[in-house]
């Protein structure tokens, strides 16, 4: 019901760090979960569960399956802001405020390790601050993107516990509550996860090809925002490029993001999130001239 013991000890290295000494002081409860999504749900029924009056704060924007998520869980939400409209950034101060004077317990969804900066021990930043500080968190890790194994739904969900005693038994009713969920996890991708993060070679490999994407990804940034100033627009599109990861907030409006749908067939959800991983050399000039069309 655990899953692979080899495949959850390899990614509890890339998230708490290699050397962690939580991990080998054995307070974290982990299991192998049905991917991000199923990380997220696993947590979402243990929460219901084990804290049934407590509620989880969601923020704003998020991904929209979170709500779902909880939802179905019966978890009653609440949302909170850490994106600033103006700088199209995050609103940190806003965030770890709201976060410290409720001495929240912190959940991590993290999709897309690897694919922020190029380096997954970099992308773990925001963990490694929260532990520092001496939070209890979870966190939800998930392989579909960072190794491309969508269908198999291979994924990790972690609980830092107060010392082994409880972790060992935060795992056991992980574990129950995965029983009639699903049963167990798929094995096949947890053993190609399991192999090449095992193996020094494979992961070098690995890691020079997540580069790779997040290099892409970045130079595609830098190529949007390029050509949209080349055009004269009198915005400024600088938080293109100060942002980081598979996804931008464009800044742009519902009204706008129609206009690109129905005027230029470019998707994008309405709140202006553009997925930059569509975004490439033979088409970023035509998505700059259509979004300069509908913000001039």
């Amino acid at each position: 019901m655990g899953g692979s013991v080899k495949m959850v000890e390899e990614t509890l290295k890339l998230a708490y760090g290699e050397n962690s000494e939580l991990i080998k002081e054995k307070r974290i409860a982990a299991v192998q979960a049905l991917s991000g999504t199923g990380a997220c749900r696993l947590f979402a029924d243990f929460q219901k569960r084990f804290c049934p009056d407590s509620q989880i704060y969601i923020p704003v924007p998020t991904w929209a399956n979170h709500h779902n998520i909880w939802r179905d869980a019966q978890v009653p939400q609440k949302t909170y802001h850490y994106y600033h409209p103006e700088s199209k950034g995050l609103d940190f101060a806003a965030m770890i405020d709201d976060i410290k004077a409720k001495g929240h317990f912190a959940f991590f969804d993290m999709a897309y390790q690897g694919f922020a900066t190029g380096d997954p021990e970099k992308d773990a930043k925001a963990i490694r601050i929260f532990l520092e500080n001496g939070h209890h968190i979870g966190i939800a890790q998930s392989y579909a993107k960072n190794m491309g194994l969508y269908g198999q739904r291979v994924g990790c969900l972690s609980v830092l516990c107060e010392d082994e005693k409880q972790a060992v038994a935060v795992k056991s009713q992980l574990q129950q509550l995965a029983r009639p969920m699903y049963s167990n996890p798929p094995v096949h991708g947890a053993l190609i996860v399991s192999t090449i993060l095992s193996d020094p070679d494979l992961k070098k490999q690995w890691l020079k090809e997540v580069k790779v994407m997040a290099d892409r990804i970045i130079g595609m940034r830098t190529a949007l925002r390029g050509n949209l100033e080349k055009l004269g627009s009198p915005l400024s599109w600088q938080h293109i490029t100060n942002q980081i990861g598979m996804f931008c907030y464009s800044g742009l409006t519902p009204e706008q993001v129609d206009r690109l749908t129905n005027e230029f067939h470019i998707y994008m959800t309405r709140n202006g999130r553009i997925s930059m991983a569509g975004v490439t050399t033979g088409n970023v000039e035509y998505l700059a001239n259509a979004i300069h069309e509908v913000t001039k």
